[in-house]
């Protein structure tokens, strides 16, 4: 079904032409990071400036520039100016430790890496993962390793090449269902058309002011950023908050629009309830928008009582196609479990998994993403580039995206989420790979064989559960493997329970039997226990 909404401006086809637009006179935008503001014009300054620089000391077209940093202007300015400078952009999420840092910058093979002393307080061993790349500092912190300073990067703006709409212009690292995060390859047409079609559907204006809680590494945070500078408007982009931090916030920025996955509506509604918020705290919001997972219907009824003035957009979209659909608010009190329909420029597809024919009406299948936004594939991952990325079911020309997500459509059109098809985790809004979290644990002294379950756990997506195999009566083991994953793996990653078990269970295969293993779980009456 082809969205019936306008797609807005997009004579803005490429970043370098975004950052220029946000820079016109007259122009509301406004970067507000890390204490600092910074307008449209000074924010076009410092992406030029840097993109020239960058170009100085060597950078060639698509070559990467990881941006690795806490939230502050600089990693927005480090972002636009690597694809202004025609090269590609790699956020890295600021709570990935060693481990995942070092497998992204080993993937991306950056030209440059743009860090700071504050971000690299969160690695245990930051001269190990940083050895052997050039670094880009921004600020006088102490680093382990020789870098150059992110401001004194200078050269000819005048001579900065233009990027074509279809150049790669960022890499974003995101779980898949096994193995370490790839990398997404989106181009500056998709990045620009995105922010072009959300800001019309959102009808942003230079009055907005948006509250960007989402990493700028998640498709769905950067898409804030370039909103933001499409409409002109200002933003102030934070780290995810308490419930207590987002109360202050809310009443010092006075935001007009947040941003958000489940889990943090699901904390918000919480807070609401006990009065930790209040209805005056959102007396600013004109809309909120949800993305990342299903909204629990139970807390878009409380944000609807407490804040019945704002509108929520339920939104769906995949890394591998950035903007897929949402829902209009008028629609949401009456279908608060549906995403809506395609946006402007989209199809999605429904295609039966056992036959794999495109479903017609009011049916369940696997949701197929086809027309724009369509990513260019994985980054140096031909064979799973062929796995998602596919020609249309229908034979028409053009590459679409099986997104691994089972969907129901209604007879309006509209969209439900009904389940995954692969072992993809989610938890609060990310995408965690099992394998990813077992991988952190092995080799871990007394640690057999480790499998990684996700329970149901609501607005919250999964519940992470860590089974090994070991010694149950080891007492010292399970801390153990608890220490080593708090060192080894980002915050939405950590297992909630870590279980031993003396074997794990086998299927006639001889790979770990899941079902039996779920079955062994149940079996432990006591909800607290941690072997059995």
């Amino acid at each position: 079904m082809t969205g019936p909404h306008s797609e807005g401006d997009t004579a803005i086809r490429d970043l370098a032409a975004l950052v220029e637009h946000a820079s016109a006179p007259g122009g509301g935008f406004e970067l507000c990071a890390g204490g600092l503001r910074c307008s449209g014009a000074e924010f076009a300054a410092r992406v030029r400036a840097a993109a020239a620089g960058l170009r100085s000391l060597g950078l060639s077209t698509g070559d990467r520039v990881a941006v690795l940093l806490p939230r502050c202007v600089e990693e927005a300015v480090a972002i636009c100016a690597a694809a202004v400078a025609g090269g590609i952009a790699v956020p890295i999420h600021g709570k990935l430790k060693d481990d995942q840092v070092a497998h992204i910058l080993a993937d991306a093979a950056p030209f440059a890496v743009v860090t700071s002393s504050v971000r690299l307080l969160a690695l245990r061993d930051p001269g190990a993962v940083l050895a052997g790349h050039r670094i880009l500092r921004v600020d006088d912190g102490a680093l382990p390793v020789a870098s150059t300073a992110f401001a004194d990067l200078a050269g000819d703006a005048a001579a900065l090449p233009r990027p074509t709409p279809r150049d790669p212009a960022v890499l974003l690292y995101t779980s898949g269902s096994t193995g370490l995060p790839k990398g997404i390859v989106q181009d500056h047409h998709n990045l620009c058309l995105g922010a072009a079609v959300v800001a019309n559907y959102l009808r942003l204006t230079a009055a907005d002011h948006l509250l960007a809680l989402l990493p700028f590494s998640f498709d769905y945070g950067l898409n804030q950023l370039l909103s933001a500078l499409h409409a002109g408007c200002r933003v102030t982009a934070a780290d995810p908050l308490g419930a207590g931090e987002l109360h202050e916030l809310l009443r010092t920025v006075r935001p007009s629009g947040i941003a958000g996955v489940p889990s943090l509506w699901h904390q918000v509604a919480a807070s609401l309830t006990s009065g930790t918020l209040t209805a005056e705290d959102g007396a600013s919001l004109r809309y909120v928008t949800n993305s990342g997972g299903a909204l629990r219907t139970s807390d878009s009824a409380v944000l609807r009582r407490c804040w019945p003035h704002v509108e929520v957009y339920a939104m769906y979209g995949l890394t591998e196609a950035f903007r897929s659909a949402f829902l209009p608010p008028a629609e949401f009190d009456a279908h608060p479990d549906s995403f809506g329909r395609a946006i402007a420029g989209v199809e999605l597809l429904l295609v039966d998994p056992g036959s794999g024919a495109v479903l017609e009406g009011p049916a369940t299948g696997e949701l197929v993403h086809a027309g724009t936004m369509v990513a260019q594939g994985y980054w140096r991952r031909p064979d799973a580039t062929a796995e998602r990325f596919r020609a249309d079911p229908r034979g028409g020309p053009g590459t679409v995206v099986y997104s691994g997500d089972l969907v129901r459509r209604d007879a309006a059109g509209r969209h439900f989420f009904v389940a995954r098809r692969d072992r993809l985790l989610k938890v609060h809004g990310h995408r965690v790979s099992p394998d990813e979290v077992a991988a952190a644990v092995a080799g871990c002294p007394g640690v057999g064989e480790v499998a990684v379950l996700g329970v149901p756990a609501g607005a919250e997506g999964h519940r992470i559960v860590l089974c090994v195999s070991g010694d149950p009566a080891d007492g010292d083991l399970r801390r153990q493997v608890v220490a080593r994953c708090r060192t080894r793996l980002p915050s939405f990653m950590q297992p909630a329970e870590v279980v031993v078990l003396s074997a794990l269970p086998h299927n006639s295969n001889g790979k770990v039997d899941e079902a039996a293993l779920r079955a062994n779980l149940r079996s432990c009456t006591d909800d607290t226990s941690t072997s059995c």
